[in-house]
């Protein structure tokens, strides 16, 4: 039993001093390195898109304040244009009974 034992230790030395002993660190740390840009990548995809959905909300926002303002001012514009056809048609009326006034009194005037 403590032949084949140090048989093991034996082989497992040779194993060691013909392998490559930076092998295992040196991959470990590419596969670190790797994950540390994928990370990276991820992060500024994320920052990127996010930066995006606000670009857009806030176009959307500048949007309906756009649309909002433009409502107004066309319902603003209709009450004036309203009230500007309302004052000529009184108008109209005024100058309407001045005229049926005065024909009338020149009518009576004559007679």
């Amino acid at each position: 039993m403590k032949v084949i034992l140090l048989l093991f230790l034996i082989a497992g030395a040779a194993i060691c001093s013909i392998a490559d002993p930076d092998s295992w660190d040196h991959r470990w740390r590419a596969e670190r390195n790797y994950a540390r840009e994928e990370a990276r990548r991820a992060r500024n995809e994320a920052r990127r898109a996010t930066m995006e959905a606000r670009a857009e909300a806030r176009l959307a926002t500048e949007d309906a304040r756009r649309m909002a303002r433009e409502a107004r001012r066309q319902a603003f514009e209709g009450r004036m244009e309203m009230r500007r056809e309302e004052m000529q048609f009184l108008r109209e009326m005024r100058q309407q009974r001045l005229e049926v006034e005065r024909e009338v009194r020149d009518a009576f005037r004559w007679r």
